[in-house]
């Protein structure tokens, strides 16, 4: 077995050799306990607002105290909340986390207080290592978890594991059967108390639900603390490529 010094500096040098990622979409039904305005036509003046990627954001981004929190459209922190877009950066989540000399994840403060519930700390230095690698693709996936197969299921901020970050991009989706096939845990929850699956549905991402569904999460189920199942996201926010695999595979008429 490799020391820990050793091993760890081999992390190192894997995350500089992965690209950098962009923002991830963010759609904030998952974020109702940080008192989001549901996106109603009453609530924002008859007005629905949309991703780039078509799917409904369902809070009023322009309502009284958002400018203040996360600033005005094209300043907002790069590494926080985009109200305006519905993305977040590394801080919010998926992003490197802060840990003590043991190894173990610093829990606190959330980045932006985004989630008032405590949970890993940001460090400050992008998106981690696998975050990164699921977006450079399912080989460079298979290849990390090779060598080090505990990335699997590591934690990110946002308490985000690798599969809910499968979740967060169309790019992103397509490792998911990676994943599965080594070994991360289908039931883990985000500091949301959401599943990968919920990710995909706010996400609109098919391919990767399907994979997940395939592999025995249920659409359908509730997490004890949380607002939502993966079916009442998409349909809130209209994801209709989630839905018709969903249908496909009898879990949604």
């Amino acid at each position: 077995m490799q020391a820990p010094g050793i091993v760890r500096k081999q992390l190192f040098l894997l995350a500089f050799s992965i690209p950098a990622i962009q923002a991830f979409p963010f759609l904030s039904s998952a974020n109702r306990n940080f008192s989001m305005m549901s996106a109603t036509a009453d609530d924002n003046g008859g007005k629905d607002y949309y991703r780039k990627d078509g799917v409904k954001i369902d809070f009023d981004p322009y309502a009284s105290g958002m400018a203040e929190k996360y600033g005005l459209p094209g300043s907002t922190d790069p590494e926080g909340f985009d109200p305006y877009a519905d993305t977040v950066g590394p801080g919010i989540y998926g992003g490197s986390v802060l840990r003590d000399d043991s190894g173990e994840v610093t829990i606190g403060e959330q980045y932006q207080n985004h989630n008032s519930r405590p949970g890993p700390v940001y460090d400050g230095n992008g998106y981690s290592l696998m975050s990164r690698a699921i977006q450079s693709g399912p080989t460079k996936v298979t290849e990390i978890l090779k060598d080090f197969p505990l990335l699997k299921d590591e934690m990110s901020s946002g308490g985000a594991r690798p599969l809910h970050v499968c979740g967060m991009s169309k790019q992103g989706q397509l490792a998911t059967q990676a994943l599965i096939d080594g070994g991360s845990d289908l039931h883990l929850l985000d500091t949301y108390n959401y599943n990968a699956l919920h990710r995909m549905a706010s996400n609109d991402l098919e391919i990767g639900a399907e994979a997940l569904v395939k592999a025995g999460l249920d659409p359908n189920y509730r997490p004890p603390g949380s607002d939502s199942s993966p079916i009442d996201i998409a349909r809130r926010s209209r994801a209709i490529k989630f839905l018709m695999a969903m249908q496909s595979l009898g879990h949604y008429d």
